[in-house]
């Protein structure tokens, strides 16, 4: 994937720095997946399968929007245009991240989205921000708080056992096929067998809906199966998915 240049933003090493409008396909063509808020899940799901991955740093799963079958692939991005009705936040934020522990706004100064001569101004002549610069900040701000929302909601999920491996199958002619592992999903059928008690709790913390939202999604893999035909040579004939119950 497209290494990111990032800087911590600051009006002073930035303060010349305009922004061509988005998104960022560069970036985006390689896009495996992106994690998402809470509050995306729900509009999300109308493109993407939403899964669970391990972040690589930490070991803790993230809630993620689906983009490819493999690594660096973004089937979602054909003629380098988003096939889908919505762009999560993460996407649609580049050239702009979170980065770090403190999730910190950073830019990436290598983008193709990032100059000095056209685009839009962050600065004003004066040095004062732009419009422009505050709805950024005010986006950032909201997904920061949505991620902290969906990090509540996977970890009420691990507590109650509910997130499990996923294993999907990719079956081609001739008898070939190719296994992905690394992505998790919600077990229904320990949804099943939970107490009263806690689908309560569930309800109360606002995190029932997103579970069957979650569960429901896994029927955009066959989404992704169909725009797999413009990413790989060899056609996708079946898809099949088992969890490890």
């Amino acid at each position: 994937m497209k290494n990111l240049t990032l800087s911590k933003f600051n009006a002073d090493r930035h303060r010349d720095v305009r922004i061509i409008p988005g998104p960022d396909m560069a970036w985006s063509r390689q896009m495996n997946h992106a994690h998402i808020g809470l509050s995306e899940a729900g509009v999300a799901a109308s493109d993407y399968p939403l899964l669970f991955m391990k972040d690589s740093e930490s070991g803790r799963f993230r809630l993620v929007a689906l983009f490819g079958l493999k690594p660096d692939a973004n089937f979602f991005v054909v003629s380098d245009q988003w096939q889908a009705t919505y762009l999560p936040l993460k996407a649609a934020g580049a050239p702009f991240h979170l980065a770090g522990p403190e999730k910190a706004l950073c830019i990436d100064e290598a983008s193709n989205l990032v100059s000095t001569d056209t685009g839009i101004a962050l600065f004003s002549a004066e040095g004062g921000e732009t419009a422009e610069l505050l709805r950024i900040q005010s986006m950032f701000d909201y997904l920061r708080s949505d991620l902290d929302a969906a990090d509540d909601f996977v970890a009420a999920l691990v507590s109650l056992g509910l997130i499990r491996p996923l294993s999907i199958t990719l079956e081609f002619g001739e008898g070939a096929s190719e296994q992905i592992e690394g992505l998790y999903s919600i077990s229904p059928p320990r949804l099943g067998i939970l107490d009263d008690a806690a689908i309560v709790d569930l309800h109360r913390s606002n995190f029932l809906d997103k579970i069957h939202i979650v569960i429901n999604s896994l029927g955009q893999l066959n989404r992704i199966q169909q725009l797999s035909q413009f990413h790989i040579d060899r056609k996708i004939m079946h898809l099949l998915t088992e969890m490890d119950v």
